[in-house]
This record gives structure tokens, sequence and C-alpha cells, in this order.
């Protein structure tokens, strides 16, 4: 990959914000293909300047991250109300029927290495600013530093998840005549450098910043706690599914040996570490200031103050306060948030992504897939679907407030600041008042209840090997247990359950779980139910084929397969994630995507045709995508 296309933004956004009045007034300056570095990084300022740029160019990418982290899941069909954007829905529906092409923008990834190459500037620089500028302090650059390598680490994470094997650099091009190109690293060896970047940094960051919106909108100590979480339990799952049960990693002249179980291990304490540092952020930030404090509910579990929906009156038609909704996600960085994006009217940066995929109206691309969710909860109109307020929410078909009464099929309502309606009926049918789109949600990467998840995701596997098998599947059970009851209503009784809800590997609730493959399926299910719409599930299917890929299962990965350590292509993972999930929702192409994505290559984004042609064979078309149809 060459930096230089993705260069010249990094110089006019990152660069001229914080340098000149106008456009007009810095290319008068200084020539457009370089940036006269003696002319900039003076003091603190022009540091800050480029980092805040960093969070900016990052909140351009989020259509990439959400079509990536979203789109091929179970979760989601073709919106079925005609839209008059018909390439969108044209491109979206290829892309759900495993048919991507190379040549669709989607795959386009320079904005992300853009947002990358402003933290190795940032990085690059810190030191020099340092001794230039007497007013910044070395504990404010260590924050930064800190700062700036999550953020950096985070951006390559949406990489190698979305594309596996990717370009991979720390170098910062400052000049045209530094252009250079830098070839594909394999998958796990990324994976590896990011994991000892943030591990070199963890707990130099800031706890929380003076405002609510930067202690959410920009890299704290938590956030870097829940990406090592995260980055754990993919790294166990790439590893495990691979075979290699022991392996090591370089830190610096020491080879540092990890299995899998120490990964899923770690994946739980680094979650642990997420969480009580939020839990630390939000005392902090609660303490002393005029706030409205919302009711919170911890189900027993630590530093899982989750905020509490308020159901009373509920099972009489009175209006539910649904608290959670419109905290998490009308109004934003609650103090269940980690990391969210920022989109504001103060600048007029508007979140289209979400209206691009998520709602009802013409325009929106995707609908829900009621054949998965109903079942995630045991039939979208049973008791144990229709009383889950996540349904209500997350798969809703009866919606109020727009043109005509009638409208087909279920929709994600998220990022719709919707009201919920009771009935008085009998079977006290739900349904959703409309408002208006939110066109400035923030987009939310970590968030508390995500980071449970993980580490019920890790118990769950750690007691598949036997790790403390009992207790850690009790454990995994409580933190699946305490986010569904939080969204329980029963409009019945008016009841919430004072029991745990069990929930097995078929996924109605009330049945036991008995088997450790049902404790992963558990939290699979339930990280659909909770996560829907927010750019997660594809990865957690992903993730999931990977851990369970069969090791060298009789095919040859060609890319990773060496003799000293042979490995297959996971075709076997593939095909159980196709066989668990993929077919609830796309039965009539269950053959087909079989056939389509071939290994796990096809799990994984094609590369953009424009970086493979400019790359002079530096990079390879990934080998289940190696075509497009502007190849000749």
């Amino acid at each position: 990959m060459k930096i230089k296309k993705i260069y010249k933004p990094v110089c006019l956004l990152g660069l001229m914000t914080v340098t000149a009045t106008s456009c007009e007034d810095w290319l008068t300056l200084y020539p457009q293909d370089r940036v006269v570095e003696e002319n900039f990084w003076e003091d603190k300022n022009d540091l800050e300047g480029v980092r805040y740029g960093a969070y900016k160019q990052m909140c351009a990418t989020i259509e990439k991250f959400a079509i990536w982290g979203d789109l091929r899941s179970d979760a989601y069909k073709i919106n079925p109300v005609d839209d008059d954007d018909q390439k969108y829905r044209d491109d979206f529906t290829d892309i759900i029927q495993g048919m991507p092409d190379s040549s669709m923008t989607y795959f386009d990834w320079s904005g992300v290495y853009t947002t990358i190459n402003y933290c190795n500037k940032v990085l690059q620089h810190g030191e020099e600013v340092l001794a230039k500028d007497k007013q910044f302090t070395t504990s404010e650059w260590l924050q930064m530093r800190a700062e700036m390598t999550g953020l950096r680490a985070l951006n390559y994470f949406y990489l190698l998840r979305a594309f596996k094997d990717i370009p991979y650099t720390t170098k910062v091009v400052n000049t045209d005549e530094e252009v250079e190109e830098f070839p594909l690293t394999m998958q796990m060896d990324v994976l590896d450098s990011i994991i000892l970047d943030c591990e070199k940094v963890k707990g130099q960051a800031r706890n929380r910043f003076t405002s609510t919106a930067d202690s959410k909108g920009m890299i704290t100590n938590s956030a870097i706690y829940a990406m090592l979480s995260d980055m754990y339990l993919w790294r166990a799952s790439l590893h495990q599914g691979r075979g290699l049960n022991n392996d090591t990693v370089r830190v610096g002249a020491t080879l540092v040996a990890h299995t899998p179980k120490d990964d899923y291990q770690k994946a739980v304490d680094y979650a642990d570490l997420a969480l009580s540092s939020l839990a630390t952020q939000t005392e902090a930030a609660n303490t002393g200031y005029n706030r409205t404090i919302s009711e919170k509910e911890n189900y027993g579990l630590t530093n899982c103050n989750m905020i509490a929906n308020d159901f009373a009156g509920a099972n009489s038609g009175a209006q539910p306060e649904m608290n959670v909704e419109d905290l998490i996600f009308t109004q934003g960085n609650s103090d269940e948030s980690i990391f969210e994006l920022q989109f504001n009217t103060s600048d007029s940066r508007q979140n289209t992504t979400v209206s691009l995929m998520y709602g009802y109206t013409d325009g929106t691309h995707l609908a829900v897939s009621e054949d998965a969710m109903g079942a995630v909860f045991g039939g979208l109109s049973s008791t144990a679907g229709k009383y889950d307020t996540r349904t209500w929410i997350g798969c809703n078909n009866k919606l109020k407030g727009m043109a005509g009464s009638a409208l087909s099929g279920y929709y994600c309502m998220k990022y719709q600041s919707p009201v919920v309606v009771i009935s008085t009926t009998s079977d006290k049918e739900v349904s959703l008042d409309i408002s208006k789109s939110n066109a400035y949600s923030n987009w939310i990467i970590y968030r508390m209840t995500d980071v449970m998840l993980m580490k019920a995701e890790a118990l769950a596997c750690l007691a598949a090997w036997n790790v403390n098998k009992d207790a850690n599947n009790k454990l995994c059970q409580q933190y699946v247990n305490a986010i569904h009851r939080r969204n329980y209503c029963d409009l019945k009784d008016g009841n919430v359950p004072s029991t745990d809800v069990t929930v097995s590997s078929t996924v109605k609730y009330g049945d036991a779980v008995s088997t450790g493959s049902d404790y992963v399926k558990l939290v699979m299910n339930e990280r659909l139910a909770e996560l829907i719409g927010e750019g997660k599930r594809w990865f957690d299917l992903v993730r999931y084929a990977e851990r369970n890929a069969g090791g060298m299962d009789g095919t040859v990965d060609e890319r990773e397969w060496t003799e000293a350590l042979p490995i297959g292509n996971g075709q076997t993972g593939m095909r159980k994630m196709v066989d668990d999930y993929l077919k609830t929702t796309y039965s009539s192409l269950y053959t087909t995507l079989k056939n389509r994505f071939k290994n796990r290559y096809g799990m994984y984004c094609p590369i953009y045709y424009m970086e493979v042609k400019a790359s002079n064979g530096a990079i390879t078309q990934n080998p289940v995508w190696n075509k497009s149809k502007y190849d000749n």
C-alpha cells in the first residue's frame, strides 16, 4: 500500500486546521505535496490539532466500520421498502448474498490509514514538542502518547478483522518523496503488535477528561482495557482454531510464550479492568456535580451498575420509561459508554451512517431478520420475545407516526428516538411512535454491556478448556442473565423475574444450559440481542468461525501454511458458522454461501482493486475475491 493517496488529506485537514485561517492562505504559503515541518510542531497546540483531527477523520470512516462489521451477518435483510438509491440497494444485496466485488468503494481502506497516519505523526513528534514547549509537561505527553497509541491500535484492529492480512506501519509519511509501498502483514502478526503497543501504555492514558463528551469521545484507560480484552479474545480464538496451543511473541529481545487459555484469561482480566476503570470514571464525574443520575441495577455483579428502565404500570398500559434507550442512544455519552465517536450540531457533523443502514424509511437499506431475531428471543410474539424490551427497539414491525399504517418487515430503531406505546388490550401489543431520525447520534465503539459479554464469552471458552469449568460457566451465565433481566418487562403480570433466566443453544428462555458450546452460543445470541445495529455482529461470527476452524483439517491455507506449522484453510469453521447462524436467515442461500465463502478468506473483505493495482505487486488480492469487473 502506498501512503501517498492518503497523505494529502492529513496535511490539509490535520495541519491546516491549526496553522491557517483559510485553505487559500495555507496553499499560498506552502506547496500542496509536503508539510514544512520546521514551521510546525512547536508547542502542545500543534500536537492537539492533529490529535483532534484523528478523531474527526475516524468519524468519517464509520460507514466502512458498520458495513464491514454488520452487513454480511445473520441479523439483516435488505429493506423491502423501495428506495430511490438503487446502487446502494444493489451493492448491499450483492454483499449480503456473498458477492462483494473489489471495485466497491466500501472496501477502500484509505480513510482508516489516514487516521493511523495522524496518530503516527503525533507519536513521532511528541518528544520534539516536549523539548520545545516548557508548558507541555511529561505527564501530559505520556497521557497523549497512550491515547494516540490506543487509537492507532483500534483502527488497525478494525482493518485486521475486516481484511485479515493488511499493510502495517508505524512510520510517518511527511512528504511525497517519503512514499513507499507497504506489503501485506499477516493478521496474527499485526494483532501481536497492537496488543504489545497497548500493553506498553495501559494505565497511562487519562481516566477522564474535564467534559463528559471528551471522557466518552476520546481514548481513556477504560477504552484501552476494553480494546485489550477484545484483542485477546480474538487472538485466543485465532490460535485455537489453528490448533496453535502454544506460541510465542517477541517482546523486545525476549520470546514470551502464550496459549489460547492464557489469552482467554487475559480477556477476562482486562474486561474487569475496563469495567472498574469505567466505574471510577463515572463516580468521579457524578461527584460534586448537579447531574441527574439515573437509577442503576447491578444484579449482584461488581462494577456493572447498569442503567435501569422504569416499567412501573406497563402491564396496565402505562407508558414505560425506556431510560436505557434514551440515555445510551438518544442522548449519548451515558454512564455506560466507554468510547463513542461524537456527532453534534455545533460543527454540523452528522452521522449519516445510521440513516443509511438502520431504520425504516425510504433511504434506509437494512431491515432486521425476523428469523434470526425470532430464534434468539424464542419467537417475536411469544412471551419470551415479546417481553424483552430489546425486541421493541431493535426488532419491531409495529411502527406509528409515518406515512401509511402498514409496513412490511422488522426494523432496528435504536437511532430513531422512538417512544414505546403499549395497548391496554389483552395481548398487550407493543408499538413504537416514531418522532424523527436522530442525525446526530453518536457511534458507540465500546460500552459496558459489550465488555460484560466479552468477559462472558471468554469465561465460556475457558470452561470449554476445562478451566474452572463449573465456576466459569456459572459466572458467564450471571453476566448474560443480568443484561437480559434489565431489559425484561412482564406485560401480563407486571413482574420482573426474580431468578436467573436460563437460555440454551436453541435460545428459548427457560431451557437448561447443558454443554460448553451452549454457553458460547448463549453469549453469541445475547450479543445479537444487545448489540444489533452497532457494527458488531459480522465480526462476532467471524471470530466464532475462526475459533472452530478445525486446525489442520486436510485442506491447506496457502498463505499461512509452512512445513513446520501446517495450517488448515478454516473451511470447517466457516461451514459451522453458516450452519449455526447464517442458515437461519439465508436458508435459500445455504449451499450457495458455503460454496462462495470456500474458506476463511471468504469471511474477510476483498481489497479495493485500486490498492492492488497501485502496489506494484506488494499487495495481493484476497484469494477468494481475486477477481474484479475491472480486471483485464
